[in-house]
C-alpha cells in the first residue's frame, strides 16, 4: 500500500493529538495527587463537623449554609464563662473549611461584668474534628478574645494563639432531618379525635423536636389564632370550642425550629352534646 503525503499528514496528526491526550491526562492526574496530597480529609471533614456537639454543660448543632460555611446554634442553653447562651442563639459563625482540614471562624462573646451584654465583637475561633482512641470523634474548639489572635489547631490536635484556651466537644447526634408536613405525625403528637369533644376545652401539648427545639408555632382554628405559651420542654395551646355549635373544627399547627426546620400538622375534632343527666324517680 502506497501513502500519499496527505496521509502521511493525517497519520502524524493523529498521533500528536494521542499523545497530547496522554500528557493532559498525566497533568490532571498530577495535579489532582498534588491537591489530595496538600490537603487530606478535607472531603470528610466537612461532613464530620456538621452534628449536635455537647459544650459546657449545653449543646451546639453545627449545620452548613447556602455559602459554604458552617455555623453552630444553640440547641440546649449552655453557660460559657459567666454568661449564659440561651436557645436559638447562633454562637459560632463564618465556620470556613481551612486548606489543612481545620475551621477558622468566630464565638459569640459577652461583656461579662455588665450584665452579661452581648459584646458586637466577636472572638476569633479555630475548630478541627479529631479522633480520640476507640474511634470516637470530639470537636476541639479554641478560642481567643475579640481582637486579639486567630487559634491554629494542628492535626494532632495541639493548639497555638489562644489566648482564652481550648475546650473539647463530644458529639452528641447527627444533626436532625429536615420535617416537613410529610414527617410532621410522629413530631406534633395531637389529642385523638376519634370520639366527640363534649367538654369542648381540652389544652395540645407540642414536646420541643429531639435537638432543634421550637423557634415559634402557631395554632388556629377557623383562621383564628390561638394562644401558645411555653411550659418547660412544651407548648402548650388551649382550644376552646365553648359557645360554638356542634360540627367539625379543624386545627391547623405550623411550627418552625431553632435550625430552619418546619412542621406542620392539621386535625379535625367533632364537638357533641352531653347526654341529659337522668332525672331521679320519685318513689310514693
Amino acid at each position: 500500500m502506497i501513502r500519499t503525503g496527505t496521509d502521511r499528514l493525517s497519520v502524524a496528526r493523529s498521533g500528536c493529538s494521542r499523545l497530547l491526550l496522554l500528557v493532559i491526562a498525566a497533568i490532571t492526574l498530577t495535579i489532582g495527587v498534588g491537591i489530595a496530597d496538600a490537603a487530606p480529609g478535607i472531603a470528610d471533614a466537612a461532613s464530620d463537623i456538621e452534628g449536635v456537639w455537647s459544650f459546657n454543660g449545653g449543646q451546639i448543632a453545627v449545620q452548613s449554609l447556602p455559602n459554604g460555611t458552617f455555623a453552630g446554634t444553640v440547641v440546649a442553653e449552655t453557660k460559657f464563662a459567666e454568661c449564659t447562651h440561651p436557645v436559638g442563639e447562633q454562637i459560632w459563625t463564618g465556620m470556613s473549611l481551612q486548606p489543612d482540614g481545620s475551621y477558622r471562624g468566630f464565638h459569640q462573646w459577652y461583656f461579662e461584668k455588665s450584665s452579661c451584654a452581648v459584646n458586637p465583637v466577636p472572638g476569633p475561633t479555630a475548630w478541627r474534628v479529631l479522633e480520640a482512641v476507640g474511634g470516637r470523634h470530639y470537636l476541639r474548639v479554641c478560642l481567643s478574645s475579640p481582637g486579639t489572635t486567630q487559634p491554629t489547631i494542628a492535626a494532632n490536635g495541639s493548639s497555638s494563639g489562644a489566648s482564652f484556651g481550648c475546650i473539647n466537644s463530644a458529639l452528641t447526634a447527627p444533626l436532625p432531618p429536615a420535617s416537613g408536613k410529610a414527617g410532621s405525625k410522629e413530631r406534633l403528637a395531637l389529642p385523638s379525635a376519634k370520639k366527640c369533644l363534649s367538654l369542648r376545652l381540652f389544652k395540645i401539648h407540642l414536646p420541643d423536636p429531639r435537638y432543634d427545639p421550637f423557634k415559634k408555632v402557631s395554632v388556629a382554628i377557623k383562621r383564628h389564632k390561638v394562644p401558645v405559651a411555653r411550659k418547660g420542654k412544651y407548648i402548650v395551646a388551649t382550644i376552646n370550642l365553648r359557645g360554638l355549635p356542634r360540627g367539625a373544627f379543624t386545627v391547623k399547627i405550623h411550627a418552625t425550629t431553632v435550625l430552619g426546620h418546619t412542621l406542620s400538622a392539621t386535625r379535625t375534632y367533632h364537638t357533641c352534646v352531653r347526654a341529659p343527666k337522668p332525672k331521679p324517680k320519685h318513689t310514693k
